[in-house]
């Protein structure tokens, strides 16, 4: 593959995955409001059938990274690409164990006409918003 598929490639899987991760959870911050059990119930149904597709694309997209930056001739071990990696690998540990346990802790919760707290919802919107930025940060200005 030339650099420029890759580039592409890269862009457009990992922002995908970046911002279908934070639209999913977004959608289910937005239905809490209605503290309609059920209504909350379908959007979680929602979010676990939306990160198994954005997952995937943002590792995808990591792995394009990857050809990428070895097609740029650009060392692996660099300290901005380095960053970006932990930034990436934290993202995702951060939304598999904040979300995850909080669905399972949810469902039965819902099921007996509960409204669960959101404050999980929003830890990780704001993880994955500033990784998000940061990574792009990073890639446009490759400090050190």
């Amino acid at each position: 593959m030339m650099v420029n598929e890759l580039l592409l490639g890269h862009v457009l899987l990992t922002t995908a995955g970046y911002v279908g991760l934070i639209a999913s959870n977004v959608y289910v911050l937005f239905l809490s409001r209605s503290r309609d059990p059920h209504v909350i119930r379908v959007g979680l149904t929602a979010w676990h059938h939306s990160s198994q597709v954005f997952g995937p694309f943002l590792l995808v997209g990591v792995f394009f990274g990857f050809g990428l930056a070895s097609a740029m001739h650009v060392s692996l071990g660099s300290f901005w690409l380095v960053t970006t990696y932990i930034l990436i690998v934290a993202a995702i540990a951060v939304q598999a164990s904040v979300m995850i346990p909080w669905q399972l802790r949810s469902n039965p919760m819902l099921e007996a006409g509960i409204v669960p707290r959101m404050t999980p919802v929003v830890l990780v919107l704001i993880v994955l918003c500033v990784f998000y930025t940061s990574i792009l940060w990073l890639m446009l200005a490759r400090p050190g």
